[in-house]
């Protein structure tokens, strides 16, 4: 993989900047190195909706709108100060023809990104606030370290007081069962 690396722009991102934002369209998409990103949508109310969150090693861009330059609905910002390696179109439909490791690397990224996807999806038709909340923080603990608790209950569908109550009730629960043993 090291042969990829001359394909690639380092792209340093401050905190709260865009990497992407709606109505631009995808020229590049980059594999975050270091920092955290969310992808955001505004809703009808003006309402930012967190579709996701994405750390170390996760791609970040629009894949709708890199593959067929079309404008994004999405918006993608830096949470931290953040480090990105960025290939354009041009330059990652090469490396597929000329390495076939890249190309099978990143099918499947994007396979697994998009099985992630489906399940939290199921999670979100079907499961209870709490629900979502503990599924969360047991498969992403890292993300409670990182992303402001606003974000992270815009990401579960939940008001920030409901993720506060959830978050407080869990504690006393857990304090409850520890004073009983």
């Amino acid at each position: 993989m090291e042969q990829c690396f001359h394909f690639l722009e380092k792209k340093i991102l401050r905190r709260k900047e865009h990497f992407l934002m709606e109505g631009e369209v995808c020229h590049t998409k980059g594999i975050v190195n270091k920092g955290c990103f969310r992808r955001y949508v505004i809703d009808g109310h003006g309402k930012e909706v967190i579709l996701n969150f994405a750390l170390e090693d996760w791609w970040i861009g629009d894949l709708d709108s890199f593959n067929n330059s079309k404008p994004t609905e999405y918006n993608v910002q830096a949470l931290e100060d953040s480090e990105v390696l960025c290939i354009s179109r041009m330059n990652h439909l090469r490396l597929c023809e000329l390495i076939p490791k890249y190309k099978v690397f990143h099918e499947d990224k994007t396979r697994r990104s998009h099985y992630a996807s489906l399940k939290r999806l199921t999670l979100a038709q079907s499961g209870s606030p709490e629900e979502k909340y503990l599924l969360l923080l047991k498969q992403q603990p890292q993300l409670f370290q990182r992303v402001p608790l606003h974000y992270i209950a815009s990401y579960l569908g939940i008001e920030p007081e409901s993720l506060s109550r959830i978050r407080k009730r869990l504690t006393l629960k857990d304090k409850n069962l520890n004073q009983s043993q």
